[in-house]
């Protein structure tokens, strides 16, 4: 006669009930937090698997909030693109600035000034825009502007040639630059370098860009 022995399974998992081994997964220990290598785990019509957390992607469309995301991605390419539309209307507008700017300039860079007959003191300025300071050498006269222009690309319109000391003299162009102009004074009947004396009428200019 066989004698049959039971060997007792101590089955550590949990269950809610000891005696016939209904086991539930609220019987577990609770975590607070998901790393990296931790498992999840996932029940398929093929059968129970496993998933490591860093395999788990959950897509807009499986959230709430998808709509709102999409929609803030595309509220923020407008946006975008209305700031890239901002700068180029402010470089037009710096740009506009400048090209007002060296008109304003040119507007207002004029200059009067009395002729000496070679006296030691040179020309004296009456009357002047934009002029920080003049230079005499003979019949050349430079006038050194405050506010520079960006370019030489402007044309100076003498006044009218006036007469006096025998001679009837106007200015011309001997050099430019964007920080000063040097005219001549010239007698137009023979076109020489012409002085007047102090008393004589102001000879000038005025610059007008283009």
């Amino acid at each position: 006669m066989l004698e049959s022995t039971v060997i007792p399974i101590n089955i550590s998992m949990p269950c809610v009930d000891n005696k016939d081994l209904i086991y539930n997964v609220k019987e577990l220990p609770e975590t607070f937090s998901v790393s990296s290598g931790d498992l999840f785990l996932i029940e398929t019509d093929e059968g129970t698997n496993i998933m490591d957390y860093d395999n788990l992607i959950i897509g807009l469309n499986n959230t709430t909030f998808g709509t709102t995301i999409i929609t803030h991605s595309t509220d923020i390419n407008a946006l975008s693109a209305e700031v890239t539309s901002l700068k180029s209307l402010s470089a037009a507008v710096v740009e506009s600035n400048a090209a007002l700017s060296a008109q304003v300039v040119g507007n207002t860079t004029k200059a009067m000034i009395s002729l000496l007959s070679g006296g030691e003191y040179g020309p004296t300025l009456a009357a002047g825009n934009n002029i920080a300071s003049i230079e005499w050498q003979s019949s050349v006269v430079r006038f050194n502007f405050i506010t520079n222009f960006n370019n030489t690309n402007y044309i100076v319109i003498p006044s009218a040639a006036v007469l006096f000391g025998g001679a009837l003299t106007q200015f011309a162009v001997s050099e430019k630059s964007t920080n000063y102009v040097d005219l001549s004074a010239l007698d137009l009947r023979d076109i020489k370098a012409a002085f007047a004396p102090a008393s004589g009428e102001p000879i000038g200019f005025q610059i007008q860009t283009f």
